[in-house]
């Protein structure tokens, strides 16, 4: 059995994630923007839609059908709690900076700003979220949330790639706020967003082409 983890107590809270790897890492691959949550999750699942263009015959029970693609979508949902003001003040920052990975990046040129790359960013969770070709173990769950803010992936393929569509951003009001300085910082903020998967490799369900994918089992 999972122990019980106090979510307003931040310390717990960190440790637990560390020491288990429940932490959700999302990259912008864009810019250097990255946010790293413990992953005390509350929504999670994820869609493989298979598209087949369909024609009927005459005469034909069953039409032809000819496969076009396969989609693979996710939708998540987690609270990033705060025991302090000193918490809240950090998850109100990760945040905004998760806001701002929907965003693209312009470049100015000839004085016009000119949509030079696309908001495609990178989610990593565990086993159950990562790249066609990570390993398991590449995350050391040792490493300090804090200290693993700002850290690089160590490959191209560290996590999934993809982008976010339909983030929602809302504080739980009947958890409080803290104040400072007429400054208001939710106790408890709640995220959730859908993820569009882009295919970074051809999958094969012919053996041995998909090994352990997606779930590492």
């Amino acid at each position: 059995m999972s122990p019980t983890v106090n979510i307003s107590d931040v310390t717990s809270v960190n440790q637990y994630a560390s020491s288990t790897g429940a932490i959700l890492s999302i990259k912008s691959v864009v810019s250097s923007i990255s946010v790293r949550f413990p992953a005390f999750l509350t929504d999670f699942s994820q869609t493989f839609d298979a598209t087949w263009n369909t024609e009927d015959v005459f005469g034909r029970m069953d039409p032809i059908a000819t496969y076009q693609n396969t989609k693979r979508t996710m939708s998540l949902s987690f609270d990033v709690p705060a025991g302090s003001v000193g918490e809240a003040k950090k998850n109100l920052h990760r945040t905004q900076n998760l806001v701002k990975m929907v965003y693209p990046v312009y470049s100015n040129i000839g004085g016009n700003n000119i949509l030079s790359k696309p908001p495609l960013v990178r989610i990593r969770f565990a086993n159950l979220i990562k790249g066609s070709v990570d390993s398991i173990n590449d995350v050391d769950p040792e490493v300090p949330l804090a200290m693993a803010e700002a850290a690089q992936p160590t490959t191209s393929t560290s996590g999934l790639l993809g982008w976010i569509s339909g983030l929602n951003w809302s504080p739980d009001l009947e958890m409080g706020m803290f104040t400072q300085n007429k400054q208001f910082y939710p106790k408890t903020i709640k995220i959730s967003f859908s993820f569009n998967v882009l295919h970074e490799t051809t999958l094969n369900q012919a053996p041995p082409n998909l090994n352990s994918w997606p779930f590492g089992a």
